[in-house]
C-alpha cells in the first residue's frame, strides 16, 4: 500500500465536466481527511474512502471542511497564464493523530446533472506528506502553500 502525491484523473475529467465549483461563496464544499500509511491512495482515487483514514482523539471521520480562498487568474506573459485556486490552512486542535497522507475531496459536487454523471465525495488530489507525521495532544495542522500561480496547491497552467 503507498499514498503518491497527485491530482487524481477523475478530477481532470469532472472539471471538464463543470462538475466542481471553486467560488470561495457560494461554491462546493471541500473537504480534507487523513490517511495512515496503510492506505492507498493516488492518482487513480476517484472518491473520499474511510478505508485506513486515521482515528485519533478530536478527529472526526470524513476530515474538516475547508475554507476555499476562491480562484484567480495570473498571467505569467503574453502567451500563458495560470488559474489556481487555494485553500485556508486546516488544523485538528488539541488532537492525537498520526497521518501519512491525505485526500481533498468534493463534498457537494454542484454539477452532477451538468456532468451528466453522478459523484459522490469526488477526489480531487491526494497529499504525500514524505513519512508518518503526529500529533499528541497538540494542533494537528495541514499549512497549504501560497496562493499563488506558481505554489497553489491546485493550479492550471
Amino acid at each position: 500500500m503507498a499514498i503518491t502525491q497527485a491530482m487524481t484523473t477523475s478530477f481532470k475529467a469532472e472539471i471538464l465536466l463543470g462538475a466542481h465549483d471553486f467560488r470561495a461563496t457560494s461554491g462546493d464544499t471541500f473537504k480534507i481527511s487523513l490517511y495512515t500509511s496503510s492506505a492507498s491512495l493516488d492518482a487513480n482515487t476517484t472518491a473520499y474512502t474511510s478505508s485506513n483514514e486515521v482515528s485519533g482523539t478530536n478527529y472526526t471521520a470524513g476530515g474538516n471542511t475547508l475554507t476555499n480562498l476562491g480562484v484567480v487568474t495570473s498571467n505569467n506573459s503574453a502567451s500563458t497564464g495560470t488559474g489556481f485556486t487555494d485553500f485556508s490552512d486546516s488544523t485538528w486542535a488539541n488532537s492525537t493523530i498520526t497521518a501519512r497522507g491525505a485526500l481533498i475531496y468534493n463534498n457537494t459536487p454542484s454539477a452532477n446533472s451538468n456532468a451528466n454523471t453522478s459523484l459522490t465525495n469526488a477526489a480531487v488530489c491526494v497529499l504525500d506528506f514524505g513519512s508518518d507525521k503526529t500529533s499528541t495532544d497538540g494542533n494537528f495542522t495541514i499549512i497549504f502553500p501560497t496562493a499563488s500561480n506558481t505554489a497553489a496547491i491546485i493550479r492550471i497552467a
